[in-house]
């Protein structure tokens, strides 16, 4: 006796079946008493071995992270897996390159392991907002939003990018600063990168500082490496910049290190800000004025959204939490 013989014989669908097995509601009484009198009648006991092993695998939480090099993103997944230990989870990390589709990813991943939900690490809704509005299970952005896609089970957790470049704007022109340049993610795409260079740039106009975007800025993955290098280029393009601006603590660590071996004294010579607020900018030397993200409340939330859509079918939301400034010692004020 199988469940396709208790649906036949009762005259229902395998669905009605498995919810009255399940003690699931959706079932009238009438249809309910109806397929239990068949399960009586057989004896049929329900697998519980197999509808564990099905149920485990329903459990599994994908989280798809974009560049193996980020150290706040691997801090974020460390703090994601801390969380989830003691729960009825099991994760699965997928590692994506930072210009990959991770979207397109995603859907793959759905059809392939058919995991509970998905948690995306530095996702990039504006530009693959047609691969997002495709996944059909609850999942998270934390680090970005996704106000602009139009899915209902996507959420997004995240600091305000704009602000917080407008923030670290303000603190280098109050410091005397107006040459300054710019060391950031890619400009091709609408993504964090794009909205603090847009804001960043646009507090220095509104203060009366022109920003010669070819010039002054440098697009860089998010690593030592490839900061380092773009801290060189931009040197080369503009020799007189007091100050440089990074969009993320690796950034700012690689750009120090360039501007060592090229002879330069950080803060003496050339300032330089981060973004992230990573311990390690803290015991830097000089450790970074930097912006912070709160990366234990960015994980808290971004699960509680998640769990809350797996499990109690609530409503997506987007949210918004504070960053702190954080004032180091790797800027000067000019004339100090």
């Amino acid at each position: 006796m199988t469940i396709k013989d208790i649906a036949k014989e009762s005259g229902v669908g395998l669905g009605t079946v498995s919810r009255v097995l399940n003690e699931q509601n959706g079932v009238s009484e009438a249809t309910r008493e109806k397929v239990q009198a068949v399960i009586d009648k057989y004896g049929f006991v329900l697998n519980q071995n197999a509808k564990l092993l099905k149920t485990q695998e329903r459990r599994t939480i994908v989280i798809l992270i974009k560049g193996s090099s980020s150290i706040f993103l691997n801090s974020l997944l460390e703090g994601i897996q801390k969380r989830l230990e003691p729960l009825p989870y099991t994760t699965d990390v997928v590692v994506i390159d930072e210009y990959d589709n991770e979207a397109q990813r995603a859907c793959r991943c759905f059809y392939e392991r058919k995991p509970a939900g998905m948690i995306f690490l530095g996702g990039n809704p504006d530009v693959h907002k047609d691969d997002f509005a495709k996944v059909q299970i609850p999942c998270v952005i934390i680090s970005n939003f996704a106000y602009s896609v139009d899915n209902p089970n996507l959420s997004s957790v995240s600091i305000d990018d704009r602000e917080a470049s407008a923030c670290m704007a303000e603190y280098l022109l109050k410091k005397g600063h107006s040459k300054i340049g710019i060391i950031g993610g890619n400009m091709d795409s609408p993504e964090p990168a794009r909205r603090r260079f847009e804001h960043f740039t646009k507090t220095l106009a509104k203060h009366g500082v022109d920003f010669d975007g070819k010039r002054n800025f440098v697009a860089a993955k998010y690593s030592f490496e490839d900061s380092a290098q773009a801290a060189r280029t931009l040197l080369k393009q503009t020799p007189d910049i007091t100050a440089i601006f990074t969009m993320a603590d690796v950034m700012a660590i690689g750009a120090i290190r360039a501007l060592k071996d090229m002879g330069y004294s950080v803060p003496e010579d050339i300032s330089v800000t981060g973004f992230d607020g990573l311990d390690l900018a803290k015991f830097y030397c000089p450790s970074l004025t930097t912006i912070q993200q709160k990366n234990e409340l960015l994980v808290e939330q971004g699960l509680s959204l998640l769990l809350d859509r797996i499990e109690h079918h609530k409503p997506c939301k987007h949210i918004l939490v504070p960053f702190e400034f954080i004032e180091g010692e790797s800027v000067r004020s000019i004339g100090d």
